[in-house]
C-alpha cells in the first residue's frame, strides 16, 4: 500500500508528537497530511516514481494554512488545513493514479493532519477541547513524499519530489 503526503515542518511535527505523547494517542505513522488516500500499485515502484514525477511537474509550491482542532465521529482527532485552489488542483491531479483501497475521502475530503485514531467519539471530543493552538498558522509546501505501509503500523518514505513552478 502506498500514499502521497506532505510532512509538516520540524517545529510543527515536534509539537504534534509532543501532544501525542502527552495524551497517549497516535495516528497512522508520523503526523502528515494526505494528498492521496492509500492505494495499491501493481507495477514496479520505479514506475510509480516516474508517474508521480510526471503528475507533480506542473505544480508549484503553495501555502497550507492551519485551522483549529476537530474530530470525526469515528474517533479521529485532527488539525484542519486549508490549501486553497493550489491544493485542490494537486489533490485532483493525483486521484487517477490508482483506485483507492477504500473510498474514505472522496469529494468531501477535508485536508487535515491526524493527531489521534481509535478513540471513542466522547474521548475525541474531550481531547479536542483540551488541545492548545498550533505554534504556527501556516507553512509552505515545497515537496511531496511517496510512502509505503511498512508493517501495518508505520510509513516508510521511498521518495520525495520537489514542487516547482512550470517552465515558461
Amino acid at each position: 500500500m502506498y500514499g502521497v503526503l506532505v510532512w509538516p515542518p520540524p517545529d510543527l511535527r515536534t509539537f504534534l508528537e509532543g501532544l501525542q505523547a502527552q495524551h497517549g494517542v497516535r495516528g497512522f505513522g508520523p503526523p502528515h497530511l494526505n494528498l492521496r488516500q492509500p492505494f495499491d500499485w501493481p507495477y514496479e515502484e520505479e514506475a510509480l516514481k516516474i508517474a508521480l514525477e510526471g503528475i507533480l511537474r506542473g505544480h508549484a509550491p503553495f501555502r497550507l494554512r492551519l485551522g483549529g482542532w476537530g474530530y470525526f465521529p469515528q474517533g479521529v482527532v485532527y488539525l484542519r488545513a486549508y490549501g486553497g485552489s493550489a491544493f485542490q488542483r494537486l489533490f485532483h491531479a493525483l486521484e487517477p493514479l490508482a483506485p483507492p483501497l477504500k473510498e474514505i475521502e472522496g469529494p468531501s475530503y477535508l485536508p487535515h493532519i491526524t493527531l489521534a485514531l481509535g478513540l471513542s467519539e466522547g474521548e475525541a471530543k474531550a481531547l479536542v477541547a483540551s488541545l492548545p493552538p498550533p505554534p504556527r498558522r501556516s507553512f509552505l509546501v515545497k515537496e511531496v513524499a511517496l510512502v509505503k505501509d511498512q508493517d501495518g503500523e508505520d510509513l516508510l518514505e521511498v521518495a520525495r519530489f520537489p514542487l516547482a513552478s512550470p517552465k515558461r
